[in-house]
């Protein structure tokens, strides 16, 4: 028997997959970078003086590590989501074969 939880994230993560792997890709590493770069802009106003010594590029240089971090936190959420897909699938075919 699988908990509501499982029950939920399995009807969740089977829209989010329905669709075409690039668009799942494209959607959520343009939502991280965003994410990313206010955090790394904010943090490095803050905290560093780059931004009087960074150089005329520092900005390209933000939104490539933003890009880069958004790629990686799609990557490494979809992998974790398909892990965790697999598994509760393997634990609900288990159940229901001892039932």
């Amino acid at each position: 028997m699988i908990s509501n939880s499982d029950r939920h994230f399995i009807n969740h993560w089977k829209e989010q997959r329905s669709g075409p792997r690039w668009k799942y890709y494209l959607l959520f590493t343009i939502a991280w970078t965003v994410v990313a770069f206010i955090l790394i802009f904010f943090l490095s106003k803050i905290f560093t003086d780059l931004w009087e010594t960074g150089g005329r590029y520092l900005i390209v240089v933000i939104i490539f590590l933003a890009l880069v971090i958004g790629f990686a936190s799609t990557h490494i959420t979809y992998r974790y989501s398909e892990k965790k897909f697999r598994l509760i699938l393997k634990k609900k075919a288990e159940t229901d074969l001892g039932d």
